[in-house]
């Protein structure tokens, strides 16, 4: 997965949402959505609703992909299955690595005046993987802290490896983990 779609940038790490190159609003992501036992590559429809908003909307149950390639989660070369359309259920996705960071932000993010906190590094655990980079988060960290989080975590510069195989691993400008999938949580200050 490789993405090199134009963003305009208003500041230092103020963004806009993302443009398809011709100046008008991306109305496709395409991403690696994981459960616990297997990689589903595929595209999803942004047009009326970023893609983190979608996952963190408590009325959208399941996520509509298209042009959808599965794979095992420890053979990850080796395409089990492709569909045109599949429904995803959003309970059942651990994380998703996308591209660049923009397409993982929430609208609230991607609002100009939005202020981003210093970023500290963070590594994270989710069924058959170690995920680290960076996390944006005003404050110190508690436990109170994810309780008051979206249902997505956003890990920026993520990199995730396989607990069982560390040499599977798969990066991204960010990486949207589930945090009810979260086992082991630790942030550098």
């Amino acid at each position: 997965m490789s993405g090199d779609t134009p963003f305009r940038r208003v500041g230092d790490r103020r963004l806009h949402l993302p443009t398809s190159g011709t100046g008008k609003r991306q109305t496709w992501v395409t991403g690696d959505f994981f459960t616990q036992t297997h990689r589903i590559s595929g595209s999803v429809d942004v047009y009326r609703e970023l893609l983190a908003d979608q996952l963190n909307n408590p009325n959208i149950t399941y996520m509509w992909l298209e042009q959808v390639y599965v794979s095992p989660i420890d053979r990850p070369g080796e395409i089990t299955a492709n569909y045109p359309v599949i429904a995803l259920g959003k309970d059942n996705i651990t994380m998703i690595v996308l591209p660049t960071r923009e397409e993982g932000l929430t609208t609230k993010q991607t609002h100009p005046s939005y202020v981003w906190a210093k970023p500290r590094r963070i590594f994270l655990t989710v069924a058959g993987f170690e995920v680290r980079g960076e996390w944006e988060i005003k404050g110190a960290f508690s436990v109170n802290v994810l309780a008051r989080l979206n249902l997505f975590v956003p890990v920026l510069d993520g990199r995730a490896s396989a607990t069982l195989k560390p040499e599977i691993q798969y990066q991204g400008g960010i990486i949207l983990v589930n945090k009810l999938a979260l086992g082991v949580v630790h942030i550098q200050d």
